[in-house]
């Protein structure tokens, strides 16, 4: 019986067998009839059951799909909407001093007309007749200088108040703003600008204030800072790798062969000058980790004069006595040094003390490298007498021989 029979069809059919099985007697091929219609019925309507269940569970699969892509949509505007307004909103600046500063001024003025009215009072007294008038005069005028250093303390706070409403002006819808900038803006230099910006961040007149790691950029709300966060570290990643290309692109260079040389020393030497590589793969690791390119010329110079006093200390063993107070404690103390560069560097706000610090790291790099520089002269220095020696004799004996073309007089000249 076909999947796409009628029920018309089957009941024609069930109608005929019955007549026929009635007509006969036979009643046994009307069970046949009977059973295969039925079973070819419930085939029939499971398969169009089946069939229905399917395009319904697709229907609800698409129709779920759908429904996820229009959520991640409608979040994706509800995102940009929300950044948009925060844009939009102010920088959140507090005006510290307001108040205080006009407080200051008003009884600073008052105090300082009123001390300086009895100042020249009790001055012509103790002119006049002395003795105890002085002494109060003195007093008066111990609370001028106090009344006159609070108008001073006014006027400072309404000015900084001034200048940090403007700071937050030229910073405009971005919200952040660089010190040069700044300073172009309001005659100051970028130096008094910088320490202008930090005693504010002291004072809370940026809640959400930042400046960068260089400190050339202010930013006003953490949203900014956040994002530039991310980018230093994208920034720094990327810087890493690039180093690591240029040290795998020196490293992969063909070196000349070198002659093995005769070792004093022997298990000494090659220990010295195996923890030498070590220090060696230690520094150029911290170099990687830090972006500043001034301090990573130092230390590349720095690496590379490791490398030249311990290709040394191979060809002249004779020097290991004295490499012992090196490698004990200047190469120690210098890695300690970058060490702690490295976590200076690191650090996503940096304060005058840290920045103190790196300062002087790089400074104090800048003596290691002219040290370790005569280190390695030293190493060679007897090498090089014995060389110009024998270039000294070498002519001598050239001029006695008559082989170097000069005249009698002149290579008598070379003889004495």
């Amino acid at each position: 019986m076909s999947d796409n029979r009628s029920w018309s069809d089957i009941g024609e059919e069930l109608r005929d067998a019955v007549g026929d099985a009635l007509r006969s007697g036979n009643f046994k091929d009307l069970s046949d009839v009977v059973m295969n219609t039925v079973t070819d019925t419930v085939r029939n309507v499971s398969s169009r059951v089946g069939q229905a269940v399917s395009e319904s569970v697709n229907y609800t699969e698409e129709y779920e799909q759908a429904t996820r892509q229009r959520q991640r949509e409608r979040e994706k505007e509800r995102q940009a909407a929300k950044e948009a307004r925060l844009a939009m909103l102010p920088a959140p600046f507090r005006r510290v001093g307001r108040v205080s500063s006009v407080l200051y001024r008003v009884f600073g003025g008052i105090g300082t007309g009123v001390m300086a009215v009895l100042c020249t009072v009790f001055g012509g007294l103790g002119l006049g007749y002395g003795g105890g008038w002085w002494t109060a005069f003195s007093v008066l005028a111990l609370l001028l200088g106090a009344f006159v250093l609070m108008v001073n303390v006014g006027c400072k706070q309404k000015l900084r108040l001034k200048r940090a409403e403007k700071y937050v002006e030229l910073s405009g819808q971005n919200q952040y703003v660089n010190v040069e900038e700044l300073a172009l803006h309001t005659n100051r230099t970028p130096r008094f600008v910088l320490k202008d910006i930090r005693r504010m961040l002291e004072l809370g007149f940026f809640p959400q204030g930042h400046l960068d790691s260089k400190g050339s950029c202010l930013m006003l709300n953490d949203r900014i800072y956040r994002e530039y966060i991310t980018l230093e570290k994208q920034r720094k990643v990327l810087e890493k790798e690039q180093k690591a290309q240029a040290r795998r692109a020196v490293e992969e260079k063909p070196q000349p062969a070198k002659q093995p040389q005769e070792s004093a020393g022997g298990s000494e030497l090659d220990e010295m000058i195996t923890q030498g590589q070590d220090c060696i793969r230690r520094l150029r690791n911290m170099n990687d980790n830090i972006p500043g390119e001034e301090i990573s010329a130092k230390l590349f110079r720095l690496e590379n004069l490791l490398k030249e006093i311990f290709e040394g200390l191979k060809e002249h063993p004779e020097q290991l006595p004295q490499m012992q107070k090196f490698m004990n404690y200047y190469l120690p103390t210098t890695l300690k040094l970058v060490g702690a560069y490295e976590q200076f560097d690191d650090l996503s706000a940096q304060g005058d003390e840290i920045r103190e610090a790196k300062a002087e790291i790089e400074k104090t790099l800048d003596t290691i490298n002219c040290a370790f520089e005569e280190l390695l002269n030293r190493m060679f220095r007897e090498t090089a007498f014995d060389v110009t020696t024998d270039a000294q004799v070498l002519q001598t004996m050239l001029a006695k021989e008559g082989l170097t073309g000069q005249r009698d007089f002149e290579f008598e000249k070379v003889s004495r």
